[in-house]
């Protein structure tokens, strides 16, 4: 993108208040037009005291503007820096509902991280242009498209030195922006480094901590951030010297401005107080012109943070839902897999014509080894990612065709990692249903045999989790999550090693809530723990993305295939046929 195209497509994030910006702009545009009678005025004076005339109407008048300018610069100023901060307030919050929308494939693709630094950068960027465009930037060109024809008016020959400086500020510029350009780019791209590195290494701090990796990890940021500032240094020293050449352009015309008006007031042809307005005009030119500078570094820099955002945008609006997706309701829970397949890019992993049904109520479990696919099923199930080929039905209805919002709100997921937010015990089981009470939080975790440990807490369901729940233990934290999808009563539920974290007592307490939570709804058990699935209506079992075993329990115990090996391998199969060896009790007298 040019300079321009970025700096427009920034400017339109201003039309929600285009009214209120509007009146900004014209207010500083009058204040800049008012500002060029300032060294008119001022030349005026300096005539006056000269020659011996009435002085002060022309001094009343002066400095009238002056306090004028004053007063209206301020209020002008505050009304832009309110309307900047509130529009930053409101991309961010726009941009983040957005972004946390998209589905998880869109994320682990482009990096949450990523995203986030991206989004950071770019709103302080935007801010900075709003501000400018609003203060400076529109009425820096009235300015100079005033400045310009009154200088010549007053004096040609003074003006072609005004026009040379111009010229020169405008080389200066656009050179150094051509030889910079690409180290800009790289400078963002270090900074996506460190911003990585650093979030990286926050989020799993326990990992650092346990393998003695604080230094190594402090010493590989310190070498991201050497090689920002090698990138980054070139780029000001560019900047730095074009600063320097502008300050000497600038220094010389006024010198030069000073010998011709010095030579043209000794031969007549001006009065003193038509140098010294004019040298006026020259210095409100030399500050409208670096005010130009400023505004084509600005954008010159905001332009690589920038142009990542708005293809963050972009990738957004790409992925958006068809605004005629319709709604699910009402919804009995039949789940049906047609030909499903689905595979991830730069590898074999995925599933592949994947075809079963789930009726109404019933309890499926997939079993299988680890990157079998079995997750990734369950994920196409709530659309974390879109199948390939085949469809997906519930209850007839194929769910790429309605909101992922409807779908997901017929399902009710604990997984495997609990997911729990820094927020309240309370806070975390209440993601389950929005709006729900305090007893149908305390019925919830009484379900999920969560009470006992909850109410040992100080402050009890006001308890922090902590990040990722790190203040509960692991069973702790389950069970929590299973309050959370027994609150939530949907119609569709996923156990995702649901009672993995948990010890045998409490698991067996949980599993008897989990039993009568199936109770009537679609169930679908992803376990490596096989003695968890015996009451499972159907089994899969999947191995490289593909369903090799399928049928009951007790049909696929007795095959001899995969999923009777995987049961004596684990010791489940001879126990059962232990069992059935001994037959029933003998009846007592």
């Amino acid at each position: 993108m040019t300079l321009f195209q970025v700096y427009a497509r920034a400017l339109k994030y201003l039309a929600k208040n285009k009214w209120r910006v509007t009146a900004v702009v014209i207010a500083n545009i009058v204040l800049a037009a008012i500002t060029i009678a300032e060294p008119i005025l001022f030349g005026r004076i300096i005539d006056a005291i000269s020659s011996g005339g009435n002085v002060t109407p022309v001094l009343m008048l002066w400095a009238g503007f002056g306090v004028f300018n004053t007063i209206a610069y301020v209020l002008v100023a505050r009304e832009a820096d309110r309307l900047a901060h509130g529009r930053r307030a409101s991309l961010l919050t726009e941009a983040f509902g957005r972004i946390i929308s998209m589905p998880l494939a869109w994320h682990s693709q482009r990096g949450t991280s990523h995203a986030l630094h991206t989004l950071l950068r770019a709103a302080e960027s935007l801010f900075g242009l709003w501000l400018e465009f609003m203060r400076t930037h529109l009425a820096t060109a009235v300015a100079l498209a005033l400045l310009v024809p009154t200088a010549i008016s007053m004096d040609w020959r003074l003006s072609i030195v005004l026009l040379v400086l111009s010229i020169l500020y405008w080389i200066i510029g656009v050179s150094v922006m051509n030889r910079t350009k690409e180290g800009q780019a790289s400078v963002e791209s270090h900074y996506h480094t460190v911003f990585s590195h650093v979030s990286d290494a926050i989020s799993n701090v326990s990992v650092l901590h346990s393998y003695n990796r604080i230094e190594a990890e402090t010493k590989a940021l310190k070498n991201y951030t050497k090689d920002l500032l090698a990138a980054q240094y070139p780029v000001l020293d560019w900047w730095a010297l074009a600063s320097a050449l502008n300050r000497t352009a600038s220094t010389v015309s006024m010198g030069v401005i000073l010998v011709i008006g010095t030579v043209l007031v000794q031969q007549g042809q001006l009065r003193v107080g038509d140098v010294v307005a004019f040298i006026g005009f020259a210095n409100l030119l030399i500050g409208r012109l670096d005010l130009l500078r400023q505004f084509a570094t600005q954008i010159f820099e905001a332009r690589a943070k920038l142009e990542d955002f708005f293809a963050l945008e972009d990738s957004v609006e790409e992925r958006a839902e068809p605004v005629d997706a319709g709604e699910l309701s009402n919804v009995r829970g039949e789940v049906e897999f047609r030909n499903v397949s689905f595979g991830f890019a730069s590898t074999s992993q995925g599933v592949h014509n994947i075809s079963f049904t789930a009726n109404a109520g019933e309890t499926l479990a997939i079993v299988g080894p680890t990157g079998a696919g079995k997750t990734t099923l369950i994920n196409l199930l709530q659309r974390v990612y879109d199948p390939q080929e085949g469809k997906i039905l519930i209850d007839g209805t194929d769910i790429s065709k309605i909101t992922r919002k409807s779908l997901r709100q017929s399902i009710a997921t604990v997984f495997q990692d609990a997911g729990l937010l820094n927020r309240s015990i309370s806070e975390n089981i209440r993601l389950g249903r929005e709006g729900a009470t305090e007893e149908d939080i305390a019925r919830a975790a009484e379900a999920a045999a969560a009470t006992e440990f909850i109410e040992s807490r100080l402050v009890g369901y006001e308890t922090s989790v902590g990040e990722r729940g790190n203040r509960l233990s692991g069973g702790e934290r389950q069970r929590i999550a299973i309050a959370r999808a027994i609150l939530k009563n949907a119609p569709i539920l996923v156990l995702d090693e649901a009672t993995s974290a948990l010890d045998v007592e409490t698991e067996a307490r949980v599993k008897a809530a989990i039993d009568r939570l199936r109770q009537d709804r679609t169930t679908f058990i992803i376990a490596h723990r096989l003695s968890t699935i015996r009451d499972a209506n159907k089994v899969i079992f999947l191995d490289n993305g593909r369903i090799i075993e399928m049928g009951t329990y007790d049909e696929l115990s007795q095959s001899g295939g995969r999923f009777a090996s995987l049961l004596k391998a684990s010791g489940i199969l001879n126990d059962d046929q232990e069992k059935q060896a001994e037959g029933p009790l003998p009846q007592t007298a």
